[in-house]
């Protein structure tokens, strides 16, 4: 899954001072704020929030896999006008193939989500068009860690919710989080890695750090692995799948595992993609799609249980990034 990464520090968006409105003020001993919004999208595409970028209506995509706020121009927003000379200008991407390309930053007067507002935003402005839409709205961009890491991130994806809290730093109340989460739940570590959050899983009782990554389709990890930590597989598909991204291509199988083990859960018998020319792994949407999900960066815990939400209608498979897919039968 090719993804963007920066030579670009500091935090693009600036949220180190947050005035929330009124109505998002919450009274909760360790949450100062929240804010709640509608996901947009369908069961197969990445977590799509609605924005407003200089009051013109958008939606981007959410993911822990990305460092910064990347933006693409589209039919109805265009950032030309907006480029920052003041501080950067242009910086250096790399995508995961480690090609270079240079990506404007751009600064917008507007930057609003759930009623909050962000005065001159700033993002990296990437080359390449964006074409995709949903529900009438362009899609912009993606949020990244930038962005996401300055809150408890609460995701229902059969529900289609969000909601994002502003936490303590080292304030943890499990009745708060028992009443966030509705029911019983489950709960792991989570580490900040270079800015990626990364969980530990064990795959058949071998332990190993997956990152979270809502915008990859499927769980995944380097077919080295198997042979690495002695993986045994209940069943390996003889279907291929070649997935071609950024020019690239890469070979993956839907393997079958006799266990998959994040904190106090296990699943049983679990589907996971086994890829080449990948080196980590990571959990995809499948985990999220039938979960509530609190991801508190703040204070590196995760929290999860199955959701109790009505099954949406399936999505166009929306991601960030676009690749093609072909199948071979291995005879």
């Amino acid at each position: 899954m090719s993804k963007w990464k920066t030579s670009l520090s500091g935090a693009v968006l600036g949220l180190c001072c947050l005035w929330w409105p009124p109505e998002a003020e919450a009274q909760h001993s360790c949450i100062v704020a929240s804010i709640s919004e509608t996901l947009l999208g369908g069961q197969s595409d990445t977590p799509l929030m609605p924005v407003k970028i200089n009051n013109q209506p958008a939606a981007m995509f959410l993911s822990y896999d990305y460092d910064d706020i990347y933006v693409k121009h589209s039919s109805s927003l265009n950032f030309d006008k907006f480029t920052d000379e003041s501080l950067w200008g242009t910086v250096d991407v790399f995508n995961t193939f480690r090609k270079r390309e240079k990506a404007e930053v751009v600064r917008v007067d507007t930057f609003s989500f759930g009623g909050f507002n962000v005065p001159h935003a700033k993002f990296i402005l990437l080359k390449e068009a964006g074409n995709q839409s949903v529900q009438g709205l362009p899609v912009a961009g993606i949020l990244g860690t930038v962005f996401l890491n300055n809150f408890a991130v609460l995701l229902d994806m059969k529900s289609r919710k969000i909601t994002l809290f502003e936490v303590k730093d080292g304030c943890e109340n499990k009745e708060e989080i028992t009443k966030i989460m509705g029911g019983d739940f489950h709960e792991a570590n989570i580490n900040n890695n270079a800015n990626r959050l990364e969980v530990g899983v064990k795959i058949s009782g071998h332990k190993m750090y997956f990152f979270i990554n809502p915008d990859l389709d499927m769980t995944e990890m380097p077919v080295g692995w198997l042979a690495d930590y002695h993986i045994p597989l209940v069943k390996k598909d003889e279907k291929t799948e070649v997935r071609f991204t950024g020019g690239e291509g890469y070979i993956s199988n839907i393997a079958t595992v006799e266990s998959l083990s994040i904190g106090d859960d296990t699943e049983k018998n679990r589907k996971i993609k086994v890829a080449d020319k990948i080196f980590e792994g990571s959990l995809g949407l499948d985990f999220f799609a039938d979960k509530v999900v609190l991801v508190d960066a703040v204070n590196s815990r995760m929290y999860f249980r199955k959701s109790d939400g009505v099954s949406q209608d399936p999505g166009h498979n929306l991601h960030f990034e676009t690749s093609k897919n072909a199948n071979i039968d291995v005879k």
